[in-house]
């Protein structure tokens, strides 16, 4: 399927503060960490929250990244040097503390952060029922990508109200109750380091479905290190951008099966 044609920028909301830089946009509808990071105004305050990086292919809280999960948040990392000092906020889990370790590395800090564990962030703020629940709710309506494919019809518009809230009030209340909340008590910029099932509706929330992340059309998840950045102004009004910290924003299932598909042919 053609591809529809790249944004040219995000708009920012107009701000009292120093101008904003705009950022651009991938075809996919994410910007980069760094150049959203870069375009802050000195009197705005950020926060990314975005997927852990790479990690094996168990899921337990102990599962850990992979080598090349700690290159790529190293490798965020040292897009986003500076003096500054940032907050890391996790969801407790082995792969997110990592992600954020070694996302600090990346930054040259001299010592591992202090992380703060959040847990609103360990990826159930959108399920009425457990992770694995979800999973056997969507085979159970025929679909074969599973949980993944039931959250990608839901975020784009379709409910499902005995599994999972309404994304935009429950998203409102995420930034209410777990971002302004806490703001104050965080560095000017905050990385925030999550799960999928969070972080996947928050970037469709925040780019008002702009975001390509239809997994039920193209087979697109969001990627590891990929979110979104959630800006405050002074008056604590808030925009978004969407952001990868790795070359893409998404996770194309597609393509990869196309390759293994061919590998064994």
């Amino acid at each position: 399927p053609s591809m529809p044609p790249p944004t040219p920028s995000a708009t920012p909301a107009p701000s009292s503060a120093a101008p904003v830089t705009e950022v651009t946009l991938d075809k996919d509808g994410f910007a980069t960490v760094a150049d959203v990071y870069h375009s802050l105004a000195p009197t705005e305050k950020a926060v990314f929250i975005i997927r852990h990086s790479e990690r094996e292919d168990a899921v337990t809280i102990e599962t850990e990244l992979t080598a090349n999960g700690i290159k790529m948040a190293q490798d965020l990392g040292a897009t986003l040097k500076s003096d500054e000092e940032f907050s890391y906020i996790t969801s407790g889990f082995v792969r997110t503390n990592e992600t954020a370790n070694n996302i600090s590395k990346g930054r040259g800090e001299a010592t591992l952060p202090k992380l703060i564990t959040n847990y609103d962030i360990t990826g159930n703020w959108f399920l009425k029922i457990t992770a694995d629940e979800l999973a056997q709710y969507g085979t159970n309506l025929g679909m074969r990508g599973g949980s993944v494919e039931l959250m990608s019809h839901w975020a784009y518009g379709e409910p499902y109200a005995d599994a999972l809230y309404d994304l935009e009030p429950r998203a409102q209340e995420f930034m209410q109750t777990v971002i302004l909340k806490n703001l104050s008590k965080w560095k000017r910029v905050s990385i925030m380091v999550s799960h999928d099932i969070l972080v996947m509706p928050l970037a469709v929330f925040g780019s008002e479905k702009k975001v390509a992340l239809k997994y039920y059309e193209d087979y697109h998840w969001i990627n590891y290190i990929a979110g979104l950045a959630i800006i405050a102004d002074e008056q604590n009004n808030l925009r978004y951008i969407p952001v990868k910290g790795a070359e893409s924003g998404v996770i194309d299932y597609l393509a990869i099966y196309m390759e293994e598909y061919n590998k064994k042919k």
